[in-house]
């Protein structure tokens, strides 16, 4: 089984963070460990109603071996770590009773997820305000929760300057969940000299990832301005500036059945 994590950008303008911002790494720390704790406890405690799943013994988790247990310590760099939640409890009771489902967690794109939900994709940045996505199923215009509210607390994707902030996040989520997160990192050459991005650059942000304990760095997105345009919209007799019409995200590209409800 694998729960993931749905509509991060929207928690966080909720909450009047970024992703660029430090303040939102302590926030988030503190949400994935109380996340990764219940998930943990509640497959144990349907091991100990019916039983733990076959071959529960050969986990780290029947060791009583949690991922917190097994994290880079170099993390604590952003984010000293402190228990919130009674690990050792869960300790003994995973020794004691096993666990129902060997592996728990799973960060997928949830991009159909998203639509049914209107929420932000996963745990990545949104790329406009509304996004015109494409797939065998139609055409969907979605705009990010709360927009008229919140517009201004949303950090969109091609603004932030470099994705430092993101592999952060990640590298903090990572602590608490037992499969490894597949990252993809997003560069817009408009922020840098003569739009050229130094590899200089995206080592260092490569190293630093793996030195947090990133386990895999996957898709390496650059901005070119394909496929978004600026649209004024009227809702209800109402104006409202679309900044950016990102129809690039889904065009021509299949559904996968793991990233649906």
């Amino acid at each position: 089984m694998g729960v993931g994590i749905i509509n991060l950008a929207y928690w966080l303008a909720k909450h009047d963070l970024s992703y660029t911002n430090p303040a939102a790494l302590p926030k988030i720390d503190e949400w994935a460990q109380h996340w990764s704790y219940y998930l943990i406890k509640a497959s144990v405690d349907l091991a100990r109603e019916f039983g733990a799943c076959p071959k529960s013994n050969e986990t780290k988790y029947h060791q009583g071996i949690l991922p917190v247990d097994t994290y880079k310590r170099e993390v604590d760099e952003l984010v000293p770590h402190q228990d919130a939640v009674d690990w050792a409890g869960l300790r003994l009771d995973l020794v004691k009773y096993g666990v129902r489902n060997s592996t728990l967690m799973a960060l997928m794109p949830a991009e159909t997820s998203a639509q049914i939900s209107n929420s932000t994709n996963g745990i990545e940045p949104p790329r406009s305000y509304v996004s015109i996505k494409q797939s065998k199923d139609g055409v969907l215009k979605q705009v990010v929760p709360e927009y008229r509210r919140l517009k201004n607390k949303y950090e969109l994707l091609w603004d932030q300057k470099s994705p430092l902030g993101y592999l952060k996040i990640c590298a903090i989520l990572q602590k608490y969940i037992d499969q490894g997160i597949s990252v993809n990192t997003s560069y817009n050459p408009q922020h840098y000299d003569e739009e050229q991005i130094p590899m200089s650059d995206m080592l260092r942000h490569l190293i630093m990832f793996y030195k947090y304990g990133g386990k895999q760095l996957y898709y390496f997105n650059t901005y070119d301005g394909s496929g978004e345009i600026d649209v004024d919209r009227l809702n209800q007799g109402k104006s409202m500036l679309i900044e950016s019409v990102d129809m690039s995200l889904t065009d021509d590209v299949e559904d996968c059945d793991s990233c649906k409800i």
